[in-house]
């Protein structure tokens, strides 16, 4: 756990309101009395800092239009909101260290930003946004998706990893089940209220077994008494990583109904005015995508290159 990087619990509160900047105008007189006014040009901020040992990474020169990056490098601290989700953007029971797929790539981020700091904190799923947008956090760091409700109230950074869901079955597919036509006649588990419960009640003849916590999903398959699960890919992939004692797999040629384009990939959320701060983030997830980094933080999690 790096230095300063403690749990704590927030919530969101009441939503500011942002104006634009004011440019201030001079007048200046001729010696005939004649007034000429002109625009003060606006004050350029300064050039974030970055690591330079990053071969190749640069950030966008958005000139002077805020310093958000600036403002978080000199503070010493990038705040993020985290729903404290498994295995996305989580505290360990165990040491309470901020883990998972996104802190990784986050924690990633911040060094290549010199960002000294960062201070994880929980908060609701339905909080995450909100608190941002309340100024409470520098940005979501937990896997949501770009909608256009969304978009109206935050921006989002270059996508991260994609984000489907997965069939999961006995080792070697016994019952030859590979798409959702096939689970007729057969007990499926997902969770409650999901939109996986809506297709599986779509689909006739199949019994759906409804859960209120995945966690028990997949015992229930490995004891029998489900012949297969249908929940998020990236939940799946890091849960088969830890319990390969399970002996069941997620079917590779299962095609997701979460079609793969960059609505169906997880981001970051920012402030709308956090325009640098946004665009820095954006190019440190472009060049790890470029780099090989990200591969290698989705495998850490049991992701593969269907993720990237």
């Amino acid at each position: 756990m790096e230095t300063g990087m403690t749990a704590s619990h927030d919530t969101p509160s009441a939503r500011p309101t942002f104006g634009r900047r004011d440019f201030m105008r001079a007048g200046l007189a001729s010696a005939a009395g004649a007034a000429v006014l002109a625009n003060a040009p606006a004050a350029r901020a300064a050039a974030p800092a970055i690591d330079t040992s990053f071969e190749g990474f640069s950030i966008p020169d958005i000139g002077g239009s805020d310093s958000s990056l600036a403002d978080v490098q000199a503070k010493g601290k990038l705040v993020v909101a985290t729903a404290n989700s498994w295995p996305f953007s989580f505290f360990d029971a165990g040491s309470n260290e901020w883990q998972g797929i996104d802190a990784d790539i986050i924690r990633l981020a911040a060094k290549m930003l010199k960002i000294k700091e960062i201070d994880p904190q929980t908060v609701t799923f339905d909080g995450l946004v909100p608190g941002v947008e309340a100024g409470r956090f520098d940005m979501v760091g937990d896997s949501i998706m770009s909608t256009t409700e969304r978009a109206k109230v935050v921006s989002f950074s270059f996508p991260t990893y994609y984000y489907a869901e997965a069939l999961v079955v006995k080792k070697g597919n016994p019952l030859k089940l590979h798409q959702l036509a096939d689970l007729k006649g057969h007990r499926v588990g997902t969770l409650i209220g999901s939109n996986y419960a809506e297709w599986l009640d779509a689909e006739k003849g199949l019994d759906a077994q409804l859960y209120q916590d995945w966690v028990q999903m997949l015992p229930e398959l490995a004891m029998g008494r489900l012949d297969a699960v249908l929940y998020d890919q990236p939940v799946m992939a890091a849960s088969l990583k830890d319990h390969p004692e399970w002996q069941v797999e997620m079917v590779e040629d299962y095609a997701p109904r979460s079609v793969k384009n960059p609505s169906a990939y997880s981001r970051y959320a920012f402030r709308q005015k956090d325009v640098q701060l946004m665009s820095a983030i954006s190019a440190a997830v472009e060049w790890m995508q470029y780099n090989g980094e990200m591969p290698k933080i989705l495998a850490k999690w049991g992701l593969t290159a269907v993720n990237n």
